[in-house]
């Protein structure tokens, strides 16, 4: 899995109502059957861009990502919010990365790691109403962050990932051209903004937090060091007249914004936990407008004062604010929404949301205390249920990403990327209970019920490494943290026994390098906060993935390519078959790509998006599903399976 950086951070305060959607009966019989689609569907917007000057009238310009795309560009009046057109993306799932050129162009770049796909460019043309596929810039890079059109409207830059790249393309003859690295070794060019004169800046991570200061043709000038200390990414740039603003997010979840002269090349000033994604759009004379903890604030670039606004009905998500329509500040949110606030009058408004909403992957799968299984939403989060007795559903807006579902003493639990935050849901309001943000932790792939434990896992944020292993008692409040356990490593999957948490750990975190040889199966004693035992089971695989006990307490692992046995008394691998070969050598971002349950006397395992019968006597596999992405036993003892979007059952009889 490649790692996306999404910092739409979904605020889980009060979901909205529940929505039920009646769905056919439940399925009779054995073996695999359809289910259709849950309920889970979203307006996500990361890319957007506003044309205040359009001929037509102003337009707000969104980019809708979907689950297997395409994605959808949506048009709309920036005054009243009414939707004007929407036109699909071919071969785009999302994207950061839309401006609009001095002859209002509208240029998107898009995200796909599909290969063939990858991260495209677009051209969207107001005047015919078309929408133009202008390829793949680089053929290496799976991600447009961004995109920025030159003053002249000559040339269109855009800053990709995994390679940290630029790119221009020529907006007359249609060439586009490799600029290389700005800075080697970075993976990522976050952001651009362009200079009056032409001047590029390139906003850098996930290591130095740098802004590159190019030429026209990508030549380097200079870099600019951040203000502050630390790793992440300098996420938002923008120029204005002599100041350059950047936004910089670390890995510990600060969000400061430097104030950069580039008359007298220093930092003027640096403005704590400035919350949205962009910061050249609130720009009005010597005020610039910000978010901070959800609140419209002005910071005065004279005096370098902040007053908050009181303005926070933006819609949830994260803020974007655009530009100007008079005195009018026009922004959007990342659900979709559009805003305004009047500079005038002090008042603020939503405007009704009118994009389409576009299927939403299944994330994750875990079994509730009601007996319902609960898939979790990517990117765009939200939150299903699915009866399996009725064929029932139900579904819950603004509930985050979550990466690990499961129920702990008759509650049901979400962790939710990003931050490593552990929220407990009770059908109607998710409390959040703890967060890790702060210790760099990202994604809670791992969650089991520990005794009087609630235990996760986690994988740490973009340019970290070292993940946690996480003890919580819900009853209590009591939390036990035990970061970088296996040093350097992930902790993917969990499993408990007698007081014992067993876990499998990646040897990647959120670097593309991996952390030592082979991916790690430890034993963790809850009552003496010790380990064990620890053993590389697999040589060579690099993360190991899910793990379970059968009937008779044996603890078994699968991993991308191979399945194991091991003594949970000593370690000692037992039995080791291969199942299929996979690309180690290459690799470079492996978590949780498996999925082993025990029922019936058989293995059942998903893995490469195949899902497989294992007969533990003879460590044999037969396909019986693909190709799956989740896989969950369900209360009712069958399997249920998630591909996309897409939902489905494998009756066991």
């Amino acid at each position: 899995m490649r790692i996306i950086v999404a910092a739409l951070l979904v605020t889980l305060s009060l979901a909205n109502p529940a929505q039920a959607e009646t769905s056919a009966a439940p399925p009779a019989g054995c073996g695999f059957a359809a289910l259709g689609t849950l309920p889970l569907t979203g307006a996500t917007t990361a890319g957007t861009a506003l044309d205040a000057t359009y001929t037509g009238g102003p337009r707000v310009y969104s980019v809708t990502s979907s689950a297997s795309g395409p994605a959808v560009l949506g048009v709309r009046n920036a005054r009243d919010g009414s939707l004007i057109a929407e036109r699909p993306l071919p071969l785009a799932l999302g994207s950061w990365a839309v401006t609009v050129a001095p002859d209002h162009s509208v240029y998107v770049g898009s995200y796909n790691a599909t290969a063939g796909a990858m991260g495209r460019l677009f051209r969207y043309t107001p005047a015919t109403d078309q929408v133009s596929e202008l390829g793949i810039p680089l053929a290496t890079e799976t991600f447009v962050w961004t995109v920025a059109a030159s003053p002249d409207g000559s040339s269109v830059y855009g800053g990709t990932s995994p390679s940290g790249k630029l790119f221009r393309h020529d907006t007359r003859t249609g060439k586009t051209t490799d600029l290389g690295s700005p800075v080697a070794g970075e993976q990522y060019v976050r952001d651009l903004a362009i200079a009056s004169d032409g001047t590029v800046y390139a906003a850098l991570g996930a290591a130095s937090m740098k802004i590159a200061v190019l030429t026209p043709d990508g030549v380097q000038k200079k870099v600019i060091a951040p203000p502050i200390e630390g790793s992440g990414w300098a996420y938002d740039v923008d120029v204005a007249g002599r100041y350059l603003f950047a936004r910089f997010v670390t890995l510990t979840g600060a969000n400061p914004m430097g104030v950069y002269d580039l008359r007298r090349g220093v930092w003027k000033d640096v403005v704590d936990d400035v919350d949205n994604l962009t910061v050249g759009g609130g720009k009005h004379g010597h005020d610039l407008y910000l978010f901070q903890n959800d609140e419209l604030a002005k910071y005065d670039l004279k005096t370098g004062k902040i007053k908050k606004l009181g303005f926070t009905e933006y819609g949830e998500g994260a803020a974007r604010p655009l530009g100007w329509l008079g005195h009018t500040l026009v922004g959007t949110s990342s659900t979709g929404r559009i805003w305004h606030y009047d500079r005038k009058t002090g008042q603020g408004r939503l405007l009704d949301a009118t994009l389409t909403g576009q299927p939403v992957s299944i994330r994750s799968l875990g079994n509730g205390p009601d007996g319902r299984v609960y898939a979790g939403g990517f990117f765009t989060g939200g939150l299903a249920a699915y009866d399996p007795a009725t064929g029932e559903s139900q579904y819950w807006q603004n509930v985050g990403q979550s990466e690990g579902i499961v129920t702990h003493k008759g509650k049901l639990y979400l962790g939710v990327y990003p931050g490593a935050r552990i929220y407990e849901f009770d059908g109607a309001a998710p409390r959040q209970l703890l967060s890790l943000g702060d210790q760099e932790q990202d994604r809670p792939f791992a969650m089991i019920s520990a005794g009087d434990w609630l235990a996760f896992g986690t994988v740490p944020k973009s340019g970290a490494v070292g993940g946690a292993l996480g003890l919580l008692d819900p009853a209590t409040g009591r939390t036990v943290i035990r970061r970088n356990l296996i040093p350097g490593h992930s902790v993917i999957g969990l499993a408990y026994r007698d007081g014992v948490i067993y876990g499998a750990t990646s040897a990647f975190g959120g670097i593309s390098t991996p952390q030592g040889d082979a991916a790690v199966v430890f034993a963790y004693d809850i009552a003496t906060d010790s380990v064990k035992w620890r053993t590389e089971p697999v040589a060579g695989d690099l993360a190991l993935g899910s793990i379970t006990f059968d009937a008779s307490g044996r603890l078994w692992g699968l991993t991308p390519d191979a399945l194991f046995e091991l003594d949970p008394a000593t370690g000692q691998t037992l039995r080791t078959a291969k199942h299929q070969t996979y690309p180690w050598s290459t690799a470079t971002q492996v978590w949780l790509d498996t999925n082993i349950v025990f029922h019936r006397g058989f293995l059942w395992g998903k893995t490469q998006g195949k899902v497989y019968r294992i007969d533990p006597a003879t460590m044999s596999f037969t396909l019986i599903a693909r190709p799956i992405s989740n896989l969950l036993q369900g209360s009712d003892g069958h399997l249920y399976l998630s591909r996309m979007e897409s939902f489905s059952t494998y009756r066991i009889c």
